[in-house]
């Protein structure tokens, strides 16, 4: 009786360490969607600061409003720069990606996951 006992308790250890071991696969490796979305985010955060702003500048008379619309343009033109590398290396979205990029970019970039139409401007269509 002790014998079988203790061969319940060896398979239940046993059990437990190859639930342990595979529980601890890791983080899942990124596909190439997280990948293109994190590359976004990352050349367009400035941006998307920027068109936040420009927001509460609308109705700006001072003069301001001019400085963060010229800002607004260099960091524009510096997104697609680096927007173009993530062509470059991933090649254009198709219509149905979109929506794959957009899913991640959600967890990645929430502000900019908004602006759909300047993912598709800038990485496809």
């Amino acid at each position: 009786m002790k014998s079988t006992s203790f061969f319940k308790f060896q398979a239940w250890i046993i059990g437990v360490v190859c639930c342990s071991l595979c529980a601890c696969e890791g983080p899942k490796p990124e596909n190439r969607y997280d990948k293109i979305a994190t590359g976004f985010c990352e050349c367009t955060s400035q941006l998307v600061a920027l068109n936040k702003g420009a927001i509460a500048l609308a109705a700006d008379t001072s003069g301001n409003a001019a400085l963060v619309f010229k800002q607004m343009e260099a960091e524009y033109n510096n997104a697609r720069a680096c927007s173009a590398t993530i062509l470059a290396q991933y090649g254009r979205l198709k219509k149905e990606e979109f929506v794959e990029v957009e899913k991640a970019m959600q967890g990645k970039c929430p502000d900019l996951a908004l602006q759909k139409d300047l993912l598709r401007e800038m990485l496809g269509e």
